[in-house]
C-alpha cells in the first residue's frame, strides 16, 4: 500500500511513502519494536487503533491519527520513546519517521491519497 503526498511546498511534484499494514492483534502489538529505525519512505498503518505507546522503542515517530475516510484527526510530531499518544475519534494510526509530517506538509483535515 503507499501513500501519495506533495511536498508542502509549492511544488506540483508527488512523492510516495511505501505503507506496511498492521490489521491483526499480533501485527498491532509488534508494531515497530524491534526495529532501528524507519525509513523516511516507510511507514506502518495500524488498522483499527486510536492510541499507541512507545515503550521498548528506540527512535522517535511522527504519528497520524485517522476517521474512517482516511482524514487527518489528530498529528503528533517527534513522540519520543516511552511516550504514550491517542487520539479516542480515530479509527486507524500511522507511523512514520519523525520528522515526515513536516516533510510531507500534512494538516488536519487533509484526506490522505492511498494507492494499492
Amino acid at each position: 500500500m503507499k501513500i501519495l503526498y506533495r511536498n508542502g511546498k509549492a511544488d506540483k511534484q508527488h512523492f510516495t511513502l511505501e505503507i506496511k499494514v498492521a490489521d491483526t492483534f499480533w501485527l498491532r502489538l509488534k508494531g515497530l519494536l524491534a526495529t532501528r529505525q524507519l525509513p523516511m519512505a516507510q511507514g506502518l498503518l495500524l488498522k483499527q487503533c486510536n492510541s499507541i505507546h512507545m515503550f521498548g522503542m528506540l527512535y522517535p515517530l511522527d504519528i497520524v491519527y485517522l476517521d474512517k475516510q482516511g482524514f487527518i484527526l489528530k498529528l503528533v510530531e517527534n513522540l519520543k520513546p516511552f511516550q504514550i499518544s491517542c487520539c479516542w475519534k480515530a479509527q486507524d494510526t500511522l507511523e512514520v519517521k519523525s520528522g515526515m509530517i513536516k516533510q510531507a506538509g500534512w494538516k488536519i483535515g487533509e484526506k490522505l491519497k492511498w494507492q494499492k
